[in-house]
């Protein structure tokens, strides 16, 4: 049987305001563990989104699902990224990349964000 995974991002504000979801979106994510703890890459930002999310990198947080479907069997781990400080934060406008730097990642299994 062939099993697929599917990975998305979800960038919040702390109020709970969602600036980015890379499914909805159409955007690529990945994360990796590194740098200070965790490395988030976002693919295709727009300038404007890329400055909203610079203006108020302090008050992020990421969530980040990862779905595996195995014999119609779906699974989904699900992570909460944050900084105790302020995430790291880079954008390369020439490419639309943005990467950040979180110390801290939490498994969960609550069926809202």
């Amino acid at each position: 049987m062939s099993q697929k995974r599917s990975e998305k991002l979800l960038i919040k504000l702390v109020i709970g305001r969602t600036l980015i979801d890379t499914a909805e979106h159409k955007l690529t994510a990945h994360v990796e563990e590194g740098g200070r703890g965790w490395i988030i890459t976002v693919s295709a930002l727009t300038p404007r989104e890329a400055d909203y999310i610079g203006a108020n990198v302090g008050q992020l947080n990421f969530f980040h699902f990862i779905t595996e479907t195995d014999g119609g069997e779906e699974r989904v781990r699900k992570y909460w990224l944050y900084d105790l400080d302020e995430p790291a934060y880079q954008y390369d406008p020439a490419t639309g990349e943005a990467i950040f730097e979180v110390n801290a990642r939490v498994a969960y299994s609550n069926e809202q964000v």
